[in-house]
């Protein structure tokens, strides 16, 4: 996919029948990913809510580059964001290797100057998997326990 806008067209008509997906405007706030779902998982037996937020990029050099592809606002929003909830993704579509590159919303600022590509992907589709794939992969994530490393203390009081 080679813009912004046939990766959401992808992701929202392949599914729309199990997920209400938001766009959400740019206007709305610096920072906030471009879009929000919300769907129940798994898709079988005893399921729970999930919300996930999810960035698009497009890395259109030959060499997949993922460094300089996000905006500080952007890198603000997902560390902060990252820090309460493991259901920021960012999936980095590159045309010339027909894949997808999937990263939790923690990884986003060391991304964007990560020139050597050593930051691993969380998971990779292959241009025509099913998103299915990245939603039982985004539902199993967001069950986790959230990790003790990550604990900010109590929210109140």
């Amino acid at each position: 996919m080679k813009t912004e806008a046939e990766l959401w067209k992808s992701i929202k008509s392949k599914t729309a029948a199990n997920v209400h997906w938001t766009r959400i405007e740019a206007r709305v706030g610096a920072g906030i990913p471009d879009i929000n779902g919300a769907f129940l998982w798994p898709s079988n037996g005893r399921q729970s809510p999930i919300e996930i937020w999810v960035e698009l990029k497009v890395c259109k050099t030959k060499r997949y580059k993922p460094a300089g592809l996000w905006r500080p606002a952007q890198i603000a929003w997902q560390t902060a964001r990252s820090r309460y909830s493991g259901t920021v993704w960012n999936l980095v579509s590159h045309p010339d290797l027909s894949v997808t590159k999937i990263y939790g919303g923690s990884k986003v600022a060391g991304l964007q100057f990560d020139d050597t590509n050593q930051i691993p992907p969380d998971l990779v589709l292959a241009y025509g998997d099913p998103w299915s794939v990245f939603l039982d992969f985004a539902g199993a994530r967001a069950l986790e326990p959230f990790p003790d490393s990550m604990a900010r203390g109590p929210l109140f009081g």
